[in-house]
Parts: structure tokens; sequence; C-alpha cells
């Protein structure tokens, strides 16, 4: 599958589980914006990329999240899309 598509249908699955837990959410496709999904109700914008691979997952292990700030960067929060889905909707 080339890089396009593999990315295209992540943003379209990412799209899909947001909608599925009633937000309402506007897909940027094949455009170069800065995000590829706003989620309207979160006034969010989210950048989708689906990656061969992504050394964070061994850093959260039992962790619900993983804190991460690379030098001279604001610190990024990053959590399975499931549990951020639950977070936002209580």
């Amino acid at each position: 599958m080339n890089p396009y598509r593999k990315g295209a249908n992540f943003e379209r699955k990412v799209k899909r589980l947001f909608e599925e837990k009633g937000f309402t959410v506007v897909r940027s496709a094949g455009s170069k914006s800065e995000a590829d999904l706003l989620i309207k109700e979160l006034s969010l914008s989210v950048q989708c990329k689906a990656l061969k691979s992504f050394s964070g997952y061994r850093h959260m292990e039992e962790s619900d999240a993983l804190v991460v700030k690379a030098n001279y960067k604001k610190p990024l929060i990053i959590l399975p899309l499931e549990k951020f889905l639950e977070v936002v909707k209580r």
C-alpha cells in the first residue's frame, strides 16, 4: 500500500471513531493543510500519522498516557485514542 493511501485510510478510521462517539468531524482530504481533521465540538485540530514504527509505545507499557518533551518544545501528551474519547466524553 502506498504511503498516501495508508495515511488517508488512517484519517478515515480516526474520523469514524470520533463520529461514533457523537463528534462532528471535518476531514481536509488531499490537502497539505496544518491538520487532517477538525473536531468541531472540541475546537481541536488533529494531525494523523500512520508510521512504520514509533518508539513511544514501549514507554507507555502499563500507563494510560505518556507525556514527552523535546528540547525547547512544549510537552505533548500521548494516549490511546479510545482513552482520549473516554476522557472527553465524561
